[in-house]
């Protein structure tokens, strides 16, 4: 049975962190699987926010994990498009560092790659449910690295060569 709930393995999120962190915000969390003490979870309902993410939190929010609940029920390009948004709009927010499933000739994945830096992961990724390890889900995962433009400066785009080991 598929899940959406499935939690980042903590040595996969602290490669992540170490290479693009460190992160302020969980922006798809619950209070079980929180990587950051600023999470969002289902009741604050990200992706229908009118306001930047960080309006919602007194310190500044600079840097962004996101792993969103996925699945036949929750489909990524909502949350694909909301990060894009995010970036896009004025806030104190200049990276968005998203777990994907790979999605190879997805749409949502065809919007992202000229928008990010797509990051292999290499092996299967142990997620964990409930705090306890599960099988992985049918599919592989890559990050995407969304940047905040900067006048004069092109951020790489694409699948650049970046991997992060997703095995223990």
């Amino acid at each position: 049975m598929a899940s959406t709930s499935y939690e980042t393995p903590p040595y996969l999120y602290a490669r992540f962190n170490e290479a693009y962190g460190p992160f302020d915000l969980d922006a798809a969390a619950d209070i079980k699987n929180k990587k950051e003490t600023l999470y969002l979870d289902e009741a604050d309902n990200a992706l229908e926010w009118d306001e930047p993410w960080p309006s919602r939190f007194d310190p500044e929010i600079n840097k962004v994990w996101l792993n969103p609940p996925w699945g036949p029920k929750d489909p990524v390009f909502p949350w694909v498009r909301k990060a894009v948004h995010e970036l896009s709009i004025k806030s104190t927010i200049n990276t968005i560092c998203m777990l994907l499933p790979w999605g190879r000739w997805a749409k949502w994945h065809e919007f992202l790659i000229p928008q990010a830096e797509m990051v292999r992961i290499i092996g299967r990724v142990p997620f964990l449910l409930d705090g306890e390890p599960v099988k992985s889900p049918p599919a592989c995962n890559m990050g995407a690295i969304l940047r905040r433009p900067i006048k004069g400066h092109n951020w790489p785009t694409g699948f650049t060569g970046a991997t992060i080991d997703g095995r223990l």
